[in-house]
């Protein structure tokens, strides 16, 4: 029998065999359910991968379920040697992955659905082929993981912590060589400043050299304990590489070369840099090996296939197991199917058409760049810097910014993320109840930015259905209970913000901001529906 029809283990025939300990037809039928749960969640998988706008963490991604099939290909003789010993508990698994999946698509998210489908296969697997087959294929399902990008919730708080530790070290660099003063993430020298900003907090290539730090050591390393050290040591090493980056950046700017700090020289700098960074990976290998080398083990013998039961028993037992998975995936599916076609968008008027000019207040449109709003989705929005002739006080910005549906991936950005990536550094924060024109009040999250000596105050909340949070996480646990209870996904968020003066306090920044503020917040309710 030639390769070819061994390539996959749980897809192919052998001695009378079944495809996955299951007939052809009800493999077939379970895969096509499969697909239909998660076709557009895995569409927009791939898209973030190598789509016309791919994310760019995780362009890597790509790779991870490539190398996955390979390795399922390079053990193919041994999983076709494990006999199936089915297990109920892979019920749970299969069970727990479909409300897992729901949740997801109703509240809006992208990262739970992916979860789903690694729950769903590690099920199916214990289910149909037992625990022997699913240890045997651990490593390659726990590797698809990495192909999943973070939540930005979660993203968020790594990239600014390692935005400022990148300026950090590069710092430390610079000051053995020039005089420099750090402030957050902002390096200024004698002829500029560096703003550290959230593309170079090094996370690309912190997730793309631990992932092809994993693949290098399950080629080139049998030695598990070593093949964990190099994953590992891919962390420091990508942090080190990356404030080395920083630093040659911060050189050119201090010599008054800043044009070659930006644009494709940059990027050149950034993929050498990536270059050494595998350099030092290989040599973390190559160090192992000489102080630990590696013991001769025995080649492996040929396979050893176990004895099977009789084709017939085998269809008996596995006829009960399909049915009860297929119904409840075939349920779901089809709920799903439902839901989506009805969601609810309300009437409400464009936030491009927010006026402006408000009780003396005169406001000057701006727009966002075709960058920026690729980033954020592409949502409507409102950017608008007023001004009042009749009082001496600095400017007031507003922006609000709304989504129809927040299914398909696409959902609000907040401000704790965006202000520390442009450079903005938090000096204070907190939450403060604000009084609307009726008297009732709602939470809001207050921060003091500062960048390069220049403040400002920021007061931003989430809101959505008549309703008002500042935490991001109960914007999407409301999100979600909504979108079950309505069918509506919408939401928005609103975002306030001006110079505060060198002795100036928060709180009489404050009150001149809702000087304006209570005049917009009356209007909101026409832009953001309740």
């Amino acid at each position: 029998m030639s390769n070819s029809a061994e390539a996959v283990p749980f897809l192919s025939a052998r001695d009378g065999r079944l495809p996955f300990n299951l007939p052809r037809w009800q493999a077939l039928a379970l895969l096509a359910l499969i697909a239909w749960l998660y076709a557009q969640n895995l569409t927009s998988l791939v898209l973030q991968w190598v789509g016309p706008h791919p994310d760019p963490n995780f362009q890597h991604g790509i790779f991870v379920p490539l190398f996955v099939l390979f390795v399922l290909w390079q053990d193919r003789e041994r999983l076709q040697s494990i006999a199936p010993v089915p297990s109920w508990s892979g019920l749970p698994f299969v069970l727990l992955s479909l409300p897992v999946l729901v949740l997801g698509v109703l509240g809006a998210d992208i990262f739970l659905p992916r979860v789903s489908l690694l729950i769903l296969l590690a099920g199916l697997i214990l289910l149909f082929q037992g625990w022997r087959f699913f240890r045997a294929v651990l490593f390659p399902w726990a590797f698809l993981s990495l192909a999943i990008p973070i939540p930005d919730l979660i993203m968020s708080r790594v990239t600014f912590p390692l935005q400022l530790l990148a300026a950090k070290l590069a710092t430390a660099l610079l000051q053995l060589v020039i005089v420099v003063h750090r402030e957050g993430n902002i390096i200024s020298t004698v002829n500029g400043q560096l703003d550290v900003v959230e593309a170079c907090s090094g996370i690309r290539s912190l997730l793309s050299l631990v992932t092809l730090a994993i693949i290098y050591g399950y080629l080139m390393e049998s030695r598990k304990w070593v093949r964990v050290v190099l994953a590992c040591a891919a962390v420091p090493i990508a942090v080190a590489a990356n404030a080395f980056r920083v630093f040659v950046t911060g050189l050119l700017v201090a010599y008054s070369h800043s044009q070659q700090a930006e644009g494709l020289p940059h990027a050149l700098a950034g993929l050498l840099i990536y270059v050494v960074a595998l350099i030092m990976l290989f040599a973390v290998h190559r160090l192992i090996s000489l102080l630990c080398p590696p013991k001769s083990v025995p080649a492996p013998g040929p396979a050893h296939l176990e004895e099977y039961p009789a084709a017939e028993t085998r269809i008996k037992a596995v006829s009960l197991r399909f049915g009860i998975v297929a119904v409840p995936m075939l349920a779901t599916a089809i709920a799903l199917q439902a839901h989506s076609s009805t969601e609810v968008v309300p009437p409400h008027q464009p936030l491009s058409s927010m006026p402006l000019q408000i009780d003396g207040w005169t406001g000057t449109s701006a727009t966002l760049t075709p960058d920026e709003l690729e980033k954020l989705g592409h949502p409507e929005y409102a950017l608008v810097d007023y001004e009042n002739a009749s009082q001496p006080q600095p400017w007031i910005n507003l922006y609000a910014v709304y989504f129809s549906s927040q299914k398909a991936g696409d959902t609000i950005h907040s401000p704790e993320h965006c202000l520390p990536g442009a450079g903005w550094i938090p000096t204070s924060r907190g939450v403060i109840q604000l009084t609307r024109p009726d008297g009732s009040s709602f939470p809001v999250n207050r921060y003091v930015v500062s960048n390069s000596g220049d403040r400002q105050l920021v007061l931003y909340w989430f809101q959505a259905h008549g309703r008002s949070v500042a935490s991001a996480w109960s914007a999407k646990y409301y999100l979600i209970a909504d979108s079950i209870h309505m069918n509506r996904s919408d939401g928005g968020m609103v975002r306030l913000m001006t110079p505060m003066s060198k002795d100036e306090s928060p709180d009489a920044a404050q009150s001149r901001i809702m000087q304006l503020g209570s005049q917009v917040l009356p209007l909101l309710d026409n832009y953001l529906p309740r």
